[in-house]
């Protein structure tokens, strides 16, 4: 059970991937509480690529987001041609330091890393790849 877009680079994507993902959990019928990890995980990856990959003085480009789901585990495969950024390598932020003391910045990837039992990072052919998974265990009366 697959399904993939294929976004450009403008942030006004962001609806249609937002409704490409609210689509996708609701035909697998997965649990609305996943429906909402899933929409920020996702969120805070386009927002991430878009304002730190691409920027404003970037070139057009694309992003390729496929879901997969099956065995009560949702894959995630998000894809882009920004500039190489690993987001697996960023430090996890000290959340013990006062908000107005912490640096600025990785909280959307620590928020990502949180709610994913699994990620991996590749850069491969110009583009970087980043596949997350996530267990989701079903309720009784929902068999698909």
């Amino acid at each position: 059970m697959r399904a993939s877009i294929t976004l450009r680079s403008e942030d006004a994507e962001l609806a249609r991937l937002q409704a490409f993902a609210a689509e996708f959990v609701r035909q697998y019928r997965l649990p609305d509480d996943e429906r909402s990890r899933v929409l920020i995980v996702l969120e805070e990856l386009f927002t991430n690529v878009m304002t730190h990959g691409y920027g404003p003085q970037s070139t057009a480009g694309t992003i390729r987001v496929a879901l997969v789901w099956g065995r009560n585990h949702l894959h995630i495969s998000f894809v882009d041609d920004a500039p190489p950024f690993d987001p697996l390598a960023v430090r996890t932020p000290d959340l013990d330091t006062a908000g107005e003391e912490r640096s600025i910045g990785g909280l959307g990837i620590h928020i990502v890393r949180s709610l994913v039992d699994r990620a991996r990072y590749c850069r491969r052919a110009g583009r970087n790849h980043l596949h997350l998974i996530r267990h989701i265990a079903r309720a009784p009366n929902n068999p698909n």
